[in-house]
């Protein structure tokens, strides 16, 4: 693939509700590889992600409006509007919006996988068109690899 300039327009980003409010902005296929972008908007309390790891691409948070909970490893940390989060491949994280806060978040991954399907795919579980164990079978596909976290868990997170 090669690498080209991608520009999306705010009417003609995709939005997915499964839960939260993700805007797909460009998957790796638009970008030649180099990347993949999304926003997220979490309600006050709720979650964005379970525990997971990327194996081949790091991951890039920046808070735009509100706070987040984010598990890196083995701790939590709270971040908000203006916090800048990089997680490298292979780290353990999950996230979530605050309590008292709902959280929007642009999202950045490098190298870029596809995995727009798989926030499709979310969707569709989330309306009972599909059952939860179909993610099961795309972890590879999509880079990610769900695990456990008794420190999320102790903080009351799924």
């Amino acid at each position: 693939m090669t690498a080209r300039a991608v520009v999306v327009h705010a009417g003609d980003a995709e939005i997915i509700q499964a839960g939260t409010t993700q805007t797909l902005l460009a998957d790796s296929s638009a970008t030649g590889g180099v990347t993949g972008a999304n926003l997220i908007s979490i309600p006050a309390g709720g979650d964005g992600a379970h525990p997971h790891v990327h194996e081949k691409s790091a991951e890039v948070f920046y808070v735009l409006d509100g706070a987040m909970e984010i598990l890196l490893d083995d701790r939590i940390e709270t971040v908000g509007k203006g916090g800048f989060v990089v997680v490298p491949p292979g780290v353990p994280h999950a996230f979530a919006a605050t309590a008292d806060s709902a959280v929007e978040i642009f999202i950045y991954i490098a190298p870029g996988v596809d995995r727009f399907d798989f926030f499709r795919l979310l969707q569709r579980i989330t309306r009972g068109e599909e059952p939860e164990s179909a993610l099961e079978d795309v972890q590879d596909r999509y880079d990610v690899h769900f695990t456990t976290s008794p420190v999320w868990d102790a903080a009351g997170r799924r």
